[in-house]
């Protein structure tokens, strides 16, 4: 038997073969079809409200779904169902799928870690892959069986996740191991700003209630028991077990992160900047486990199953060939997805590939919309919240691509049996043209998930696609068997990557665009499916004007517009422990300092800056204000300088500062950089920015003064009867407060200005009496890190703004703060749960704009210290 005869029993096969049953479906198809889209309309109602409801109003909708359920089977059994009564199914599966997903998160949301609780003694159960992080820290999420009685109401979380710094004693941690741990635990909380990853609902969803650190000052950790081979996480100890010795073969180079995503899943080890390049060459699928790895994995268990069994009379009589091959394909393969970390690409594949066996079984054949919807289904029976991911839209939306296009046979004229030659010919014109319906179709969803996506995509996979497919991962998997091999596919893995790398240095790699709205993102996705069907081409054409929405919006459809001619706005990033301000004016751009550098290497400029700039259509920086060098300012500085274009440098920065000395690609040299100096002051689109400190003496003397002192203060205001302005402060002290109040002879006009960053992020040694009476804000912001170990902003400070009748507010409770220099004040409201949070009179907080119920639960005004 050939090889495409063999490929129809996995999934890749199947989107051919079962193209044409649409027509051949019974009447109650149509049913069937919409009883799945029913349950996963009813999981996307529930996961988008923004609060949730009473735990009794869901348990309450439960059981009457499935009450329902009895009556309407009673019914039909007793006394047939016509087509409508049949349809009355659907309402029942949408209740059923609203109350179940609401239940199951009602049961998570009252999980709760006592905030009472400081330093307490647990006892866990590692679960799931533990992962080192730089600096010998180990974060491992576990299952807790004994922790201190709660107070009377409260419900320990069952999952947890914890840091282990390389002080704290454990070497090494393995899924199984009980540790006796003394820990210190808060309620998960994330950042909240437009665009990039949603880390909350990320931990919601895979149940974690509690995060912290493990304590050992006091109580060392002790390892209590170790497991045994068949208990609990054997295939994560396998994963670990794979991954240790990759690293050690190979070593902690690039290319073991890249063997070691493809043999066990574990795209953490993968680096950055690599993810970076494949990102921009659209060849990310294929350095991780995705259907295409499941999908061959299982084609080579049937080619080789076929061939084999046979021989064996036994079992030929015990079972056929075909079908001995296809219940191998599947087990193997389902073997696989879950050493590879089961996630949606890889449960997708294996779904699919077994509905198609039991359907060949039997004898049967389903339409692939029907195959293709009840899979997504039966992933959301499970796991509700992956309805939200991208990777679940990409991969499910790739197959439908496939299979509802068809497959476009080859014609090899005068050969009953093809040639090898003949048969690889084909094979790669099957390649490019999967390639380019899927890269083409992807493109709008890609936008609409990312916003960007590869121009170069194409031309990549065509490289990587069968590079990664046929002898990387190969050799990653079979490397378990002998090593050596990991020694080949490392040398692929080093020349594969630098090819891409090539490719993705090229200006125009990649596309970009802001976030669109609701109805377009809608349009453009469904004229990327309709591009790549089998229609004649003068038919195609007409999606066209589909598309333009994509590039073609004006700037007024964007998710936070800029402002009009003579006005700003201001955008305050939730940045966690720093300062990120984003001003904007009708045709300019400022990014006032980028927050930190994390230890485990990550940058918040990587992390929140440039997927923030992406959604909301920032392709360039007229000018980056660095106020000074502390980490906690300048930290994400060279990731914001790698992602896009800008224009000028303002900071106090030294000149071998390595942000002084980035270099622009393509030979342009540094960024021109412009010392901040008091007086300096230019105009944008009729708003005035004005330096307002250092001086030039300060800057002159710098190497006796500390960085915060030599910290930008900029001043951005409009003109007119009734002129707004946002003062941004840096890291001042009470010296530069007081340097800045003799500065100005009139200080109520100076410094006075509707809107305040405040300084040194509500520091104790900041916000003097004299300063704050002289700026007399509307609006105080303080930007800083929930629960961080500074104490920001200070209790006194806090006190010192309420005895003056001036208005707080912290990006913790927050999130990012949106402010346009046209809007007016209004009165605070002290609701949380759908109103502006209490002691906001100006702006809006993202965490009201865009609420969701897995993100804070009990969001904090002010953060003080413990």
């Amino acid at each position: 038997m050939g090889v495409s005869a063999a490929a129809e029993d996995t999934i890749v096969g199947e989107a051919g073969a079962v193209r044409d049953a649409v027509h051949r479906a019974p009447t109650g198809m149509a049913l069937w079809l919409a009883l799945p889209l029913s349950w996963l309309l009813g999981v996307a109602g529930q996961l988008s409200e923004p609060v949730l409801r009473a735990p009794q109003f869901y348990r309450g909708t439960l059981w009457l779904a499935l009450g329902l359920c009895v009556a309407l089977l009673l019914w039909q059994r007793q006394r047939g169902a016509t087509t409508w009564q049949r349809w009355l199914w659907c309402p029942v599966m949408v209740l059923l799928a609203w109350g179940s997903t609401g239940w199951r998160a009602q049961e998570r949301a009252t999980q709760v870690w006592p905030s009472s609780w400081d330093e307490v003694p647990v006892r866990v159960r590692v679960t799931g892959l533990p992962q080192p992080l730089s600096g010998g820290t180990w974060r491992f999420d576990a299952r807790l069986l004994q922790a201190p009685t709660p107070p009377a109401g409260t419900r320990l979380p069952e999952h947890i996740r914890l840091y282990a710094d390389a002080q704290a004693g454990m070497a090494t941690v393995a899924a199984g191991q009980v540790w006796a741990l003394s820990v210190r635990l808060h309620e998960p909380d994330g950042l909240s700003n437009p665009g990039g990853f949603d880390a909350t609902r990320g931990v919601f969803e895979q149940g974690i209630r509690a995060t912290g650190s493990v304590r050992h000052r006091v109580t060392p950790p002790l390892k209590v028991s170790e497991p045994r081979w068949w208990e609990v996480g054997l295939i994560d100890r396998f994963r670990q077990g794979v991954r240790e010795a990759i690293q050690a073969r190979v070593g902690e180079g690039r290319a073991a992160g890249v063997l070691v995503g493809l043999s066990v899943g574990d795209q953490s080890a993968i680096e950055r900047a690599d993810w970076d390049i494949f990102r921009r060459t659209g060849v990310a699928h294929a350095v991780s486990i995705s259907g295409t790895h499941i999908a061959m994995m299982g084609w080579l268990v049937a080619f080789a199953v076929r061939r084999v069994w046979p021989r064996w009379q036994r079992g030929v009589h015990a079972l056929p060939a075909p079908t001995a091959a296809r219940v191998l394909a599947v087990a193997v393969s389902a073997l696989y997805a879950l050493v590879a970390g089961w996630g949606v690409p890889a449960q997708r594949t294996v779904l699919m590939m077994a509905v198609m066996a039991v359907l060949h079984a039997g004898g049967r054949r389903w339409p692939w919309p029907l195959v293709w919807v009840s899979a997504a289904a039966c992933i959301t029976v499970f796991d509700p919240w992956a309805l939200w991911q991208p990777g679940f839209w990409l991969s499910f939306v790739a197959v439908a691509i496939l299979m509802s296009s068809g497959r476009e046979e080859g014609v090899l004229p005068n050969s009953e049996a093809p040639t090898w030659r003949a048969r690889v010919q084909e094979a790669g014109r099957e390649m490019m043209r999967t390639q380019w319906r899927v890269t083409l179709a992807l493109a709008p969803l890609a936008l609409v998930c990312f916003q960007e996506v590869s121009l170069v995509g194409v031309l990549a996979n065509l490289v990587a696609i069968p590079v990664f497919t046929l002898g990387i991962t190969p050799l990653a998997l079979l490397g378990v068997l002998w090593s050596p091999l990991w020694d080949v596919g490392a040398g692929l893995v080093q020349l594969t990557s630098a090819v891409l790398a090539h490719m993705a240095a090229w200006p125009w790699a990649v596309w970009q665009a802001p976030a669109l709205p609701g109805w377009a993102q809608a349009v453009a996705v469904g004229a990327g499916w309709l591009w790549v069907q089998p229609v004649p081409w003068r038919w195609r054409l007409w999606v066209l004007p589909c598309l333009l929405p994509v590039g073609c919006l004006p700037q007024g459809w964007q998710i936070v517009p800029p402002p009009p001619t003579g006005q700003f706005s201001v955008m305050a990033v939730d940045i966690g422990q720093g300062t990120a301000v984003l001003l904007r004016t009708a045709r300019h751009s400022l990014l006032f300092d980028t927050g930190a550098r994390l230890p485990s290497g990550v940058d918040m400029g990587e992390r929140v800056l440039v997927p923030l700039l992406r959604t909301l259509g920032v392709r360039e920086l007229d000018a980056l204000m660095i106020s000074h060098a502390d980490s906690d300012h300048v930290g994400g500085a060279r990731s914001v300088l790698a992602a896009l274009p800008v224009h000028a440098l303002h900071s106090t920065l030294d000149e071998a500062h390595e942000v002084r000395q980035w270099q622009r690609p393509r030979r342009r040299g540094a960024v021109p950089h412009t010392p901040c100096v008091a007086g300096q002051h230019w105009f944008w689109d009729g708003v005035r920015f004005e330096m307002l400190h250092p001086t030039l003496d300060d800057t002159e003397r710098r190497d006796r003064l500390a960085p915060n002192a030599l910290s930008c203060v900029l001043r951005v205001s409009t003109s007119g009867a009734e002129p707004r302005s946002v003062l941004l402060t840096g890291d001042i002290e009470a010296a530069q407060e007081r340097a800045l109040l003799a500065r100005a002879p009139t200080p109520g006009v100076t410094l006075r200005s509707t809107v305040l960053i405040a300084p040194h992020h509500g520091s104790q040694t900041s916000s003097t009496q004299e300063f704050l009476e002289a700026v007399q804000p509307e609006q105080t912001l303080v930007q800083v890190g929930r629960r961080n170990r500074y104490g920001h902003p200070a209790p006194t400070v806090l006190a010192r703004y309420q005895g003056l009748g001036l208005p707080v507010m912290a990006t913790p409770a927050c999130g990012a703060w949106l402010w346009r220099s046209d809007e007016r004040p209004r009165t605070p409201s002290s609701n949380l749960h759908g109103a502006d949070p209490p002691s906001l009179v100006l702006g809006q907080c993202w965490r009201t704009v865009s609420p969701r119920y897995w993100d804070l639960s009990e969001p904090a005004v002010i953060t003080t210290a413990r």
